[in-house]
């Protein structure tokens, strides 16, 4: 596991790494020019140019970072017209290298072979009970419960919150819930240095686990090692769970670079480009309909290796928050494994004892409504309620029980819409998007936008328009933002399929391919300071003092650990704009017309996994 220096260490170096393009002289724009003219007039390959960096500047107080994106090198137009000036011819061939070499596994899919990188997916029933459903259940069950005052039975209700509990941590479920489909994937996203796993090298498969539900996809991996398919092609094998509300496309999204082993030139005047990794293309692998109550099992074809970047899945018909990736973990963040923060962060295995679960989980925001519905529930668990008694040990009453579930009502509810800021987090009017990471993801709000149906960002239209974006981090460790072009100035392609008649999304969205650029590259992610822990007051008196009021009277446990401090931090909540709070602002001006597919993506460069939200 990582000492704490190390830890630390990840923390700060994390927010200066350089992504997906490896060779930080490459940012160069002579370097640039120079590989366009080898690539498309020296080897005659079919690839899309590439454009120049970024130009960013930061304000004297270095709040604020002013980021102009390249400008386009397809004709100006109407994007959402008939004929969207970046939308490029379809052409049925494999992807080309920069010497004209084909990359195998690269098309999708054809008028012959609509589904051309796996075979039929292998469809079983399950029980399509989510965590949401059992979450709300067990709320309904201690609600019943508390409202006798008669025949209250206190350990049902301790035994009900430990459910509740094991489901938010995800432990072993016991009782009346064991078994289910859910059980070992985690509410609370704590578990990045235990989703690394590695190709087979017998039969050059991994396999990836997944459960969708309402917004979410969970994966039991964020990270691959294919060393040992570099050089061949080889299958990752997706067992995709699809839980009550969710019914989607399986759409996973592979983002490919240029072939490393033939950037064995130097550019005359520039960098070495000898192994660099650049971007080529990204492409819709498929996009199959799935049910409620049903496993898929996908084999999918990939291409070697050293062409991988990472994998993303869209659900499509919940987007945003309905993504999820898997990294290629041997593409490095400044020279470390793609895994490194999470490993800084939560350490290696946060499961090999209780103090290290509880530490990985003190990293994440006290205000994240997962992490307040743990805290809670927890409470709720330890206050050592006996059978037919109304009163606890620490002398909290039913009253006091029946407040605490309101809270934990109000959590639950935060937890389920990530288009809207949680309870205790407050959008500005002169922001247009605000994006708060939370419990190692994203949650984000457009001004105007209730949040209840799909999110877009409508005044974006045409090269010049701008977006001012603010960052807030309520974790205790540090993000970094990165925004992503889908083919809006390299140019998107789509390969028309229609699913409609069997119960797909259809042409509303389809198989392509796109030429994707990272509007931060040349500069870097953008990073967002943690928050500061919270110094919760009560009629004056700080935390610290409070803490000292605490050992006086002899309790064992620190204000944080008692059956005060969840109450408490809802109460905080309900009252102002949570302070303490990382904080960055953006301001984007767009230099070309947006991607019809998606305007804007964007996510943590160091915690990806579920960290996404993107608008279109």
């Amino acid at each position: 596991m990582f000492t704490r220096k190390l830890r630390n260490a990840a923390m700060v170096a994390a927010p200066i790494a350089t992504i997906l393009v490896a060779s930080p002289a490459f940012a160069q724009s002579p370097g640039l020019s120079a590989l366009n003219a080898l690539c498309i007039d020296m080897f005659g390959s079919s690839q899309q140019p590439r454009v120049p960096f970024e130009t960013r500047s930061l304000s004297p107080d270095g709040t604020t970072t002013f980021l102009s994106t390249p400008h386009a090198i397809l004709p100006e137009g109407d994007a959402f017209g008939p004929t969207p000036p970046n939308l490029l011819p379809t052409v049925y061939e494999d992807v080309e290298t920069c010497r004209g070499n084909k990359i195998p596994n690269t098309l999708p899919s054809t008028p012959e072979n609509p589904y051309n990188l796996h075979p039929d997916p292998i469809v079983t029933p399950i029980d399509k009970t989510s965590p949401t459903d059992d979450l709300d259940w067990i709320m309904d069950e201690i609600e019943v419960l508390i409202a006798k005052n008669k025949k209250f039975d206190g350990e049902r209700v301790s035994l009900l919150a430990g459910h509740a509990v094991d489901i938010i941590e995800g432990n072993p479920l016991s009782g009346e819930l064991a078994g289910g489909v859910y059980e070992g994937f985690p509410l609370l996203h704590y578990l990045g240095g235990l989703k690394t796993k590695s190709v087979d090298p017998v039969t050059k498969t991994v396999t990836v686990n997944q459960i969708w539900y309402d917004s979410h996809i969970e994966s039991d991996t964020s990270y691959i090692d294919p060393t040992i398919v570099d050089d061949e092609e080889w299958t990752i094998r997706y067992v995709v769970n699809v839980l009550n509300r969710g019914h989607d496309d399986f759409a996973p999204y592979a983002m490919f670079f240029d072939d490393p082993n033939e950037l064995d030139f130097t550019v005359e005047g520039g960098p070495n480009l000898k192994g660099a990794r650049i971007p080529n293309v990204g492409i819709d692998q498929t996009f199959f309909p799935m049910e409620d109550g049903n496993s898929y099992v996908f084999e999918m074809k990939m291409p070697p290796a050293r062409f991988w970047n990472l994998t993303y899945h869209w659900g499509w018909r919940v987007h945003p928050p309905r993504v999820q990736v898997v990294e290629n973990v041997d593409v490095p963040l400044q020279g470390n494994p793609r895994n490194f923060a999470e490993i800084g962060v939560f350490g290696a295995n946060p499961r090999e004892s209780e103090e290290a679960k509880l530490a990985a989980i003190g990293m994440i925001g006290d205000m994240a409504p997962a992490k307040r519905m743990w805290q809670m529930f927890r409470e709720i668990r330890d206050m050592g309620f006996e059978k037919g008694k109304k009163r606890k040990k620490h002398k909290l009453n039913l009253r006091g029980l029946r407040s605490r579930m309101k809270h934990v009502r109000q959590a639950f509810y935060d937890w389920q819409n990530r288009n809207k800021l949680p309870t205790g987090f407050k959008a500005k009017s002169e922001d247009d998007i605000t994006l708060l990471f939370i419990n190692n993801t994203i949650y984000g709000e457009v001004d105007g936008h209730d949040g209840d149906a799909e999110v877009t960002y409508p005044f974006w239209t045409k090269r010049g328009d701008t977006a001012k974006i603010k960052l807030l981090n309520g974790d205790y460790f540090v993000h970094a933002y990165v925004l992503v072009d889908f083919g809006g100035l390299r140019g998107w392609e789509n390969t028309f399929h229609n699913t409609l008649p069997v119960g797909g999304a259809g042409p509303l969205f389809t198989f392509g391919r796109n030429h994707f650029w990272i509007n931060i590259a040349g500069g870097g992610p953008i990073p967002i300071p943690p928050a500061e822990r919270q110094s919760v007051t009560k009629h004056g008196k700080s935390i610290e003092s409070m803490e000292r009021y605490f050992k006086k009277k002899g309790h064992k446990k620190s204000l944080r650990e008692s059956a005060m401090w969840g109450g408490r931090m809802n109460r905080v909540a309900k009252v102002r704009n949570v302070k303490g709070i990382g904080s960055h602002t953006v301001e984007v001006t767009f230099n070309y017309e947006p991607s019809r597919r998606l305007r804007m993506y964007q996510f943590d460069a160091l915690h990806h996994d579920v960290a996404v939200w993107s608008v279109h």
